[in-house]
């Protein structure tokens, strides 16, 4: 499988981190971001915002960062998140243990596809709306499903955005991180890669060890993809899990 991209605008957040410029001198010496994000929607209605729990508000805030509100109603968006909105799930598994009645409201809000029902209510969007996640490898699973639906695009050409999001493991389920926890999230709008452009291409391996992971060790992978997209002299990215074997390169077609 090959799969070819490029990216025509972008956005992300994470603490102290918000601004193109801000990322882009992230992307020359990254580290982990600690601490907590702050997010502005003054855009959203104050009772939908309340609706938003702090995960989705930063998916919000990147996805209307790269379209804004006049504009993308009919573009299909792919939202990758590994842990989704893991809080109020287990709130929901604590109500229940203890007897008491399950909240539909809460429950609706902590479906993995929730962010992105509630982000199609909010823009009136009818455009396909579709949520992945893959284990270690949610970047990876989130770009397949993003060039899948380029390829089906009408009119041709015309783009999907991508967002990728996640924030820390709530306190009981913290036994269960394997990588550097991070709170972040980043959308990109991707567009079919023609001639002549730098773009990107995303392939699965088989039978290759896993390898030149670049920032792996520091970064969730989340944050090393976008450190990928955003770094312009790293040409590759090997990343490899028992979930799947993957190369990122940049390129020009």
């Amino acid at each position: 499988m090959r799969a070819a991209f490029a990216i025509r605008a972008w956005a992300a957040i994470a603490p102290g981190l918000q601004s193109q410029e801000q990322w882009l001198q992230w992307a020359k010496a990254p580290v982990c971001p600690v601490g907590d994000t702050a997010v502005e929607l003054p855009h959203v209605p104050a009772m939908a915002r309340r609706r938003l729990g702090h995960l989705a508000k930063m998916a919000v805030f990147v996805a209307d960062s790269v379209l804004p509100p006049e504009e993308g109603t009919d573009i299909p968006v792919v939202w990758a998140s590994r842990y989704g909105d893991a809080d109020k799930a287990l709130s929901l598994l604590r109500a229940q243990a203890q007897g008491e009645p399950l909240s539909p409201t809460a429950f609706g809000l902590s479906v993995h596809n929730a962010v992105g029902a509630q982000h199609s209510i909010l823009r009136g969007m009818r455009a396909n709306a579709v949520c992945v996640a893959s284990s270690h490898c949610v970047p990876e699973a989130g770009i397949v499903e993003a060039v899948g639906l380029l390829n089906d695009a009408q009119p041709p050409g015309s783009g999907v955005l991508l967002v990728c999001y996640d924030e820390l493991l709530p306190p009981d389920y913290a036994v269960f991180h394997d990588e550097p926890a991070a709170e972040y999230a980043w959308a990109a709008l991707l567009a079919p890669l023609q001639a002549g452009e730098a773009g990107f291409v995303l392939q699965a391996l088989d039978d290759v060890a896993p390898q030149g992971q670049g920032q792996a060790g520091t970064l969730p992978h989340g944050l090393d993809a976008l450190h990928f997209l955003l770094q312009g002299e790293r040409q590759h990215l090997v990343h490899g899990h028992a979930s799947g074997q993957w190369m990122w390169e940049r390129v020009h077609a």
